[in-house]
């Protein structure tokens, strides 16, 4: 068994830290870009694959009223478009490599991964990135994901196991954000307009709330170049003199946000949920029987 080994230092902004895991040769890494994204890495000697995370730091307890479910939305809306691509770009990008993109919502915490041969890491930054940055958010798919989102619900009333849970949280947590479902509620689904999903994303998708993970065959120093370019071309400013958010900053309520700085998906459970239907386990599909909002694909089914 590897021996203990101390926490990788957290450092300034465009530092690194690096800790040898000693057996078989794993090496963890991490960088702090301008701006405050964390970018992390363990390089697995010998793999020839990759898997790829972007962990925005924005769950179902940061909603304030009017952004009720929001969170929700924005995973599936994320893989409905951005300005560079469509729906079917996203989805035709890991289908032409055998790759495969899903996404899972938690309470605290909402992320994009990819899983891919080490060749086309490049492909799955660039596209992921853009997708966390660039989002279309466009009010026709919003629409379409609403009643998408409103069946999700009314199948997870039927399964029993997620009621339980659901109805443990609530309990134990009553009146606490974390008490609140993940997926939001019927009631809260229908309510929430455009406007304050833009405003949610805008607010809590930004350089410091992000950390972008990868492991396998992964180059360290060639990760961290290329989020940096994929996330500069989606408009975000990597300035080094921005510092990261106070702790605990939670968004203004509906109507008061900053101004914009640059599928079957998340089940309305205690437990983070993915795309692709119940939990963060993908389950690869065909082009043809893919879920509408995002891009759980496997060329090799």
């Amino acid at each position: 068994m590897p021996h203990a080994l101390p926490l990788v230092p957290s450092g300034a902004p465009g530092t690194d830290g690096e800790l040898i895991a000693g057996q078989d040769g794993a090496t963890i890494r991490r960088t702090v870009l301008p701006g405050g994204v964390r970018v992390i890495s363990e390089h697995l000697p010998g793999q020839r694959s990759a898997s790829l995370g972007a962990w925005v730091g924005v769950g179902s307890r940061d909603e304030t009223d009017g952004h009720f479910g929001s969170t929700h939305f924005l995973e599936h809306l994320l893989f409905k478009g951005t300005v560079r691509r469509t729906a079917l770009d996203i989805a035709e990008a890991f289908d032409a490599v055998g790759g495969e993109a899903n996404a899972a919502t938690g309470k605290e915490h909402t992320c994009y991964y990819a899983r891919v041969l080490d060749t086309d890491l490049p492909m799955a930054v660039d596209v992921i990135a853009d997708m966390v940055t660039s989002a279309a958010i466009d009010a026709d798919e919003l629409e379409t994901e609403r009643e998408v989102i409103l069946e999700e619900l009314a199948m997870n009333d039927d399964d029993p196991s997620d009621v339980v849970h659901e109805r443990f949280s609530e309990t134990v947590l009553a009146g606490h954000p974390l008490g609140r479902p993940i997926g939001g509620t019927p009631e809260t689904i229908r309510a929430v307009p455009r406007d304050a999903v833009w405003e949610h994303y805008r607010w809590h998708y930004r350089p410091e709330t992000l950390v972008v993970s990868a492991a396998g065959g992964v180059d360290h120093d060639a990760l961290v170049s290329q989020v940096a370019d994929a996330l500069v071309a989606g408009g975000w400013d990597l300035d080094p003199a921005l510092a990261p958010a106070p702790a605990g900053t939670r968004a203004p309520s509906s109507g008061s946000g900053p101004s914009p700085t640059s599928s079957r998906c998340a089940a309305p459970s205690s437990r983070p949920t993915s795309s692709s239907g119940r939990r963060v386990s993908p389950r690869p599909t065909t082009a043809a029987s893919r879920c509408p909002c995002s891009t759980p694909s496997s060329a090799a089914g």
